[in-house]
């Protein structure tokens, strides 16, 4: 019996077992399950201590015999553990990240990171078509207001350890933050730097979540906010220490990237960098099925599902476009899964040690 037919318990499949195929469905079913258990407040009631079956079912309003169809999948998730007897308690990544209330939590990035409900119905029709029939820009201060707040406890923690990388800008240091969202970017880099100060650029609609999560962290004395699109308000020119782009550079065709990019430049101080962070599709297919090698697959055809010009970029694109505004990566690293933060500055700067 060869080893196609021992996993298939003996059926031959001429092609291998579906497993790949059943795989994708699952996921499907696995992302649902996970927000049915945020509803529902299942890992909220666990935030305590493990629970029991019976226990949770009257928390949550569901009959023990379909709650615990969720739970066990939870458990082969690895969302959940189970000591047996029906008992359930919460894995370190859960309650790192599924918990409302942790600092990096992701509650939020669950439901709307995937952009729309309604454009993944549709997903072929917009790939025919080259563009959405609506597109997230459509509904700027809900979605993009939601999404900037979710986004937010990450990649402040990212900007944090950017900043590490980075010489301290010194007294008055500005950091420019364009498409800032809530400015997890220039909060974070301002938590890091106690002596700099921080101008974040944002819509009118968003601009309000900048201004609120500046005074939750503290720093509001050092943090103003320019209302406008990162395109066309009026920029500080030659002054930032820093500025940073964050999941900006796909929003948008490339000659309109190169412009951003351009700006960027202009309002740099003479040895200051450029921090861009975002999933840079990779040249190649990834060579496994990890996830650091699909989430940035998966981020390009979300944007490409939900906004009408998005350019997917893969890096060494983002490199010629540097290098055509006059800059060069000064480091690139990777914080979090597929996400990628390229550091750029003038030539000739020594690279981090």
């Amino acid at each position: 019996m060869t080893a196609e037919e021992e996993q298939a318990g003996g059926l031959v499949f001429p092609a291998g077992p579906p497993t790949p195929v059943w795989e994708v469905i699952t996921g499907y079913t696995r992302y649902w399950l996970v927000v049915a258990a945020l509803d529902l407040g299942v890992f909220e009631e666990l935030a305590g201590g493990p629970r029991g079956l019976d226990e949770l079912a009257e928390a949550t309003g569901v009959a023990s015999r379909r709650l615990a169809v969720v739970l066990d999948f939870l458990v082969t998730a690895g969302l959940l553990t189970t000591a047996g007897d029906r008992v359930f308690g919460l894995t370190p990544t859960t309650r790192g990240y599924l918990l409302r209330d942790s600092p990096l939590s992701m509650v939020e990035m669950v439901r709307y990171s995937p952009g729309p409900r309604t454009a993944w119905p549709e997903l072929s029709a917009t790939l025919r078509r080259g563009r959405p029939t609506r597109s997230v820009e459509d509904d700027a201060g809900l979605f993009y207001g939601r999404l900037a707040i979710a986004s937010a406890p990450t990649q402040q923690a990212v900007a944090q350890a950017t900043a590490a990388l980075l010489p301290d800008p010194g007294e008055g240091a500005l950091v420019l933050d364009l498409g800032a969202g809530a400015a997890p970017w220039a909060i974070g880099m301002l938590r890091a730097w106690p002596r700099a100060k921080a101008l974040a650029v944002d819509l009118p609609t968003i601009t309000p979540f900048a201004e609120a999560a500046a005074a939750e962290h503290g720093v509001a004395d050092r943090f103003d906010v320019r209302a406008g699109s990162y395109l066309d308000a009026v920029l500080p020119i030659g002054e930032a220490a820093v500025v940073t782009i964050g999941h900006a550079i796909g929003l948008q065709s490339a000659d309109l990237a190169k412009a951003l990019l351009l700006r960027a430049r202009g309002a740099l101080r003479p040895g200051g960098f450029v921090v861009i962070s975002d999933y840079f599709r990779p040249a190649e297919p990834p060579a496994g099925r990890g996830l650091e090698g699909s989430l940035p697959q998966s981020m390009a055809l979300t944007l490409l599902a939900n906004t009408y010009e998005a350019e997917v970029v893969e890096l060494p694109t983002l490199l010629s476009w540097l290098a055509e505004v006059g800059l060069v990566a000064w480091t690139t690293r990777q914080f979090l899964p597929g996400q990628l933060v390229v550091v750029a500055t003038e030539p000739g700067q020594a690279p981090p040690p």
